[in-house]
């Protein structure tokens, strides 16, 4: 079994290419950069390049190929019961060893009605060509992992059919070109098995080529030799995966030798060497520790001021730890925040049922609160009043705003905006919980741009709510409580509406953990009466 690593990636092409181009396809020149093996499939399962990817084949025959030659293309059909002809090919084309593949084939079925399975690398689930029944008739497809499967072209009979695959694991896309045709969809998929298998099915294969990463539609036309013309268009694939790498960059800055650092809790644990679990020191907030150099494997060698010198993770290190120059209260409060959704830590719960107390006093004091604001800012002023009447008057600017603020019911609404921010990542993260992660942090914008599927324009539509939600509460703030008070007042209701955005979630869970709790006490309960029966 063989899995491939980066490094040796350009040994292999040095081996494949000098081989390859003067033996294979002779009729037709051959895209050779990131080719990682190629099978002509001459009644055999040998790869091109000397055997290194060679694989074994089990009751397959020679047969003729596209073009009529006999004996060069790998014959597959039923044996006894259910077992089927097929070959083993020591190739990981899952996304762990290959993020971005090609796959091509020339392929030919001898049945139509049946669901196929003529290459795959595990199950339904994972990266494979396979047939499967859409719209009255079985199609060549793609696997395209928990999004399901990608359908192309009705499969004809007899006929000698050009597919090739493209996987981009990054991106979660992939793409199925059938003769000159493509189609496209999401493909989201886990790691598969370290080989491929190809066969189980009544056909023939001819000249399988694997690349490692996605070949351009001029390419693919020359190996298909004729244009790819339908929705040529749909070939390209955004990158959309431009924000995890930013975001692994946030969570794993870069601590470079010089660097120093204080303790921002009571200790820090050192090691006495890399991925050992044995401390060797304990730095405290007194001391301020120096990077000295990297120690390889997202480790760091360290000393501190007494000349102590031990070994620590970066991951570690940052977490524990801020840089000199910056501020121990700011490091915690940031932690805090950026841990307040683990719900396994307990103080967060009671975090949350303080949020939902205060949230719960804002809501039934809000009356009073408003006359304090109104009150702080001076909003309210007073003039003498016309002859019909003596006394004081209450007058205020914008009067026809009176209508509308304070708003009153439902008694919710100065923490709407967090409620519907909340639902929305609940909401998304059930619905589509990558597409959901996209928008946050990439696609959310006024104006949309590279949205996809359905769940980009709901998120859209409530992101809009959202602003306008808080655009009204802005107003409302302003016009009772004038400039300063306002602003004062707006700054309230927003933290309030971040703590309803916590006390939603936890609420969620609550709820799912009752629900969960409740069906295993009716299980139990059902099972006890059952045994005493």
């Amino acid at each position: 079994m063989l899995i491939f690593k980066k490094k040796h990636i350009a040994l292999k092409f040095a081996i494949i290419i000098p081989v390859l181009i003067p033996a294979f396809l002779s009729a037709q020149s051959l895209p050779d950069s990131g080719l990682v093996a190629a099978y002509l499939l001459d009644g055999n399962a040998k790869a091109v390049n000397a055997g290194q990817f060679s694989g074994k084949t089990l009751r397959t025959k020679a047969v003729a190929d596209r073009s009529g030659r006999e004996g060069r293309a790998l014959g597959f059909q039923p044996g006894p019961g259910m077992e089927f002809s097929q070959a083993e090919l020591p190739l990981d084309i899952s996304p762990n060893a290959l993020p971005v593949v090609t796959i091509i084939c020339w392929i030919k079925a001898g049945e139509t009605f049946k669901y196929l399975t003529p290459l795959r690398s595990g199950d339904k689930k994972q990266r494979g060509i396979l047939t499967d029944k859409h719209r009255g008739s079985q199609r060549w497809s793609a696997s395209a992992g928990s999004d399901g499967v990608i359908h192309g072209s009705p499969v004809l009979k007899d006929q000698w059919t050009f597919i090739a695959l493209i996987y981009d694991a990054p991106n979660e896309q992939a793409r199925l070109i059938v003769n000159n045709q493509v189609f496209g969809g999401r493909a989201r998929q886990r790691k598969s098995n370290p080989t491929t298998i190809i066969g189980a099915f009544n056909g023939a294969m001819d000249d399988l080529m694997i690349y490692n990463r996605a070949l351009s539609l001029e390419e693919l036309e020359m190996l298909y030799g004729s244009p790819i013309d339908i929705n040529r268009e749909d070939i390209a694939i955004d990158d959309r995966s431009g924000y995890r790498r930013r975001m692994e960059a946030q969570r794993n800055p870069a601590v470079e030798a010089g660097q120093q650092f204080i303790p921002g809790y009571e200790e820090l644990i050192i090691r006495d060497s890399v991925h050992s679990p044995n401390t060797l020191h304990l730095f405290g907030h007194d001391d301020t520790i120096t990077v000295l150099s990297q120690a390889g494997d997202n480790w760091l060698e360290v000393s501190n001021q007494k000349g102590e010198k031990g070994y620590i993770s970066a991951s570690s290190l940052i977490s524990n730890a801020y840089r000199t120059g910056k501020t121990k209260s700011v490091f915690r409060f940031t932690n805090w925040l950026g841990q307040l959704f683990m719900m396994n830590k307990a103080w967060n719960w009671f975090f949350a049922a303080l949020f939902t107390l205060l949230l719960g006093m804002a809501l039934k004091y809000r009356g009073q609160l408003n006359d304090w604001f109104i009150a702080l800012g001076g909003k309210a002023e007073t003039e003498a009043a016309g002859s019909r009447n003596e006394g004081i008057v209450t007058t205020r600017r914008f009067s026809r705003l009176d209508r509308y603020f304070p708003v009153n019911r439902p008694k919710w609404w100065s923490i709407s905006p967090g409620i519907v921010f909340a639902l929305m990542l609940l909401g998304g993260s059930i619905w589509d919980s990558a597409e959901t992660q996209w928008f946050f942090n990439e696609g959310a914008s006024i104006i949309p741009a590279g949205f996809m599927y359905p769940i980009h324009w709901v998120l859209w539509s409530l992101s809009l709510i959202i602003i306008l939600l808080i655009l009204a509460i802005t107003i409302e703030s302003l016009h009772i409580a004038g400039p300063w008070a306002g602003l004062f007042r707006l700054a309230m209701l927003l933290i309030l509406n971040l703590m309803a955005v916590v006390v939603c979630f936890y609420l969620a869970v609550g709820i799912i953990l009752v629900i969960f709790g409740f069906i295993l006490f009716v299980f139990a309960l059902f099972s006890l009466l059952s045994r005493k029966r």
